[in-house]
Parts: structure tokens; C-alpha cells; sequence
């Protein structure tokens, strides 16, 4: 995963109900440098959570810049646990590359995005072992409330080593921002950009954005494995040239603790491009944990990726591009402290 820091509390308020807050960022150890990509092309010090929120008999309602109950769902049902490095989570952000509108420079992406500001989330009680979030991403958009708004839907089931997880993700006017920047570079004008947008369909109200998945995992001793199933449509099929509008991508995966202190995992991911025939993309992760504490791990990762098509870019390792129709190979080793 990627380094952060910050910070989060809980106070008791009485009779079962307590007030919560959380703020978190980016941290770049070798620089010290703080803060990374928000969701309008800047950065942000805070720019992975910023939420206050309640907690209560009821449930929890959290407000402001917030992880996606999307992430979280998909994380649990795959073997890699949607690391930074070769996971479903560097899946999803190459299924966004291959929309064509997806520059890597904020974090308000084509299909599915991670990251949502001005987000509520409503988290329910768990009930027969089921979870179920809600989320609404208001737009802030004057005059309409529709435009450049993101909903998701998930609900997670987890007995006796048995996950399961179905997310609904939509939103609007998501490839706006990118496909302005990447026409504006093409063209040179920012005029004969916007007319070319409008042209391709992409307005702050155009339904740009839609994912729904389903996994399964399975854990029994020291064995772990996983499928799951993507599905990435653009209702609007309002797309920049070369970019798709329909993309499916399944993954399979296995984990086994060797020692009660290491962990080796395996995935793998396929994605298929229905917009451009032929074009696809697969990536294969390995990696191998050593616990030295319950907090403090030794890991060791490699990836290897291959890359069908002028839209396909898939990396192993979160926002870090790498050139299209080329295959890729890459490896990690680190040190993880959780606090």
C-alpha cells in the first residue's frame, strides 16, 4: 500500500451514540512530501479522507471527502486485498485508463472512483452477517442536482471463513474534467476543446460512469481463494476517441499462511475491451509478507503485466502510468508499519 498519516477520533456522547471525525493524506517518505490528487485536477493535505460522522444503535452516517464503500467491498473479496500493487484495486484504475478519458492527475474516476468529496455515507447495522452501505456524492453543481453526483450501493456477507460482495456504483459527468485537459492538449484552444466534448456527448449531466461487481472468498485453515466479476459501462456512451464505453474484467486468486508469521498471495486479472475488439489486458501479482509484529511487515511483490491495444495501460502499481500496448513487468520490496 501506499504510505499516509493522519488522524481520527471517537467521543461518547451518551445512550449508545458517539461522535466521530477522521482525516487522512498522502506521505512520501523518500521527500516527506504531504498531500496528493484530489478530485478537481489539484492536490489536497488531506486528500484521502476528510469526514466528520455519527455513530449509533441506528448505524453511521459520515460526512465530507471519503473512501468509497465501493473500495471496500471489492477489497474483501480478493486475495491480494486491494493493495497499491497488483490488485483489484491497480484493476480498476486500468479499466479507468482504458476509458480514454482518465489522465491520472485527480482522483474523480471514469468508472468507479475511489475517492468521493462531499460524500454521504450511510452504513447500516449488520444484520444476519450482511453489511450494507449506501453513499451519495453531491455534485455541487448550481441548478441541478444530478449533475456531477456518484451514488453506491454495496452489501458485504461474511460466516465461517465465507465473504461475499455485490457493489452498484454510478455517477455523472465523471469524464468532464479529463477529457477537456486531453482535448485542450490535442487541439490547442480551449475553445475548439469544449465544442469537441459537447460533441462527444460528455456534460456534467451525461451518466458517464457505471460499475457493479460480485466476489466471493473463501478461507478455511491456512487457505485462501477468490473470484469476482466487474462490470465498467458508460450508459451515455459519451467517450473520447479511441477511449471505451464497455469493459468487463474477472479475477481469480489464492493465499496461504505458511507460518503462523508469512503469507504468500497470488491473483490474477483479465479485462476485455468490448468497445475496441481485441483490445485487453491481464496482470498477474505474487507477493510474500513476513509478520515481524502484529504491526510491522516485511513484503516482498511482483507483477507481471501485459497490455493489448492503444487504450490498454494497466499498471501494477497505483497511479504510477505506463505506456500503452506494452507489457510491463515490475517488483517491490518494503517495510509496513499500521498504527
Amino acid at each position: 500500500g501506499g504510505s499516509n498519516w493522519g488522524f481520527k477520533g471517537r467521543e461518547d456522547l451518551g445512550g449508545g451514540l458517539a461522535a466521530l471525525f477522521q482525516l487522512q493524506g498522502n506521505l512520501t517518505l523518500p521527500s516527506g512530501v504531504t498531500g496528493g490528487p484530489n478530485s478537481s485536477s489539484g492536490t489536497s493535505f488531506f486528500n484521502q479522507i476528510a469526514m466528520v460522522g455519527l455513530h449509533g444503535d441506528c448505524g453511521d452516517v459520515k460526512f465530507g471527502r471519503q473512501v468509497s464503500p465501493m473500495y471496500w467491498a471489492m477489497a474483501s473479496t480478493d486475495s491480494r486485498q486491494g493493495r497499491y500493487f497488483g490488485s483489484s484495486l491497480t484493476a480498476l484504475v486500468g479499466i479507468n485508463s482504458a476509458s480514454g478519458a482518465f489522465i491520472g492527475n485527480n482522483s474523480n474516476a471514469s468508472f468507479g472512483s475511489v475517492y468521493n468529496d462531499n460524500a454521504v455515507i450511510y452504513t447500516l447495522p449488520t444484520w444476519h452477517d450482511v453489511t450494507v452501505n449506501l453513499e451519495y456524492a453531491l455534485g455541487n453543481t448550481a441548478g441541478s442536482f444530478k449533475a456531477n453526483s456518484q451514488q453506491a450501493l454495496t452489501a458485504q456477507y461474511a460466516r465461517n471463513g465465507l465473504k461475499l460482495s455485490a457493489l452498484y456504483y454510478n455517477g455523472y459527468g465523471n469524464n468532464q474534467a479529463a477529457a477537456t485537459t486531453l482535448y485542450t492538449g490535442a487541439l490547442g484552444s480551449a475553445t475548439a476543446a469544449a465544442a469537441a466534448v459537447a460533441a462527444a456527448g460528455i456534460t456534467p449531466s451525461a451518466n458517464t460512469n457505471r460499475l457493479t461487481s460480485l466476489g466471493a472468498l473463501y478461507n478455511w485453515d491456512a487457505y485462501t481463494v477468490h473470484a469476482s466479476y466487474f462490470m465498467a459501462r458508460n450508459p451515455a456512451h459519451a467517450v473520447v476517441k479511441g477511449g471505451s464505453a464497455s469493459l468487463d474484467m474477472w479475477s481469480v486468486g489464492a493465499a496461504w499462511r505458511v507460518t503462523g508469521t508469512m503469507d504468500l498471495s497470488l491473483g490474477y486479472y483479465r479485462m476485455t475491451d468490448n468497445t475496441n475488439r481485441g483490445n485487453s489486458a491481464s496482470q498477474l501479482a505474487l507477493g510474500l509478507d513476513y509478520l515481524l509484529s502484529k504491526r510491522t511487515t516485511l513484503y516482498v511483490e511482483a507483477a507481471d503485466i501485459s497490455n493489448r491495444g492503444a487504450n490498454m495501460n494497466l499498471s501494477p502499481i497505483y497511479s504510477t502510468p505506463v505506456m500503452a500496448n506494452t507489457g510491463v513487468r515490475a517488483w517491490m520490496a518494503g517495510i509496513r508499519h499500521t498504527f
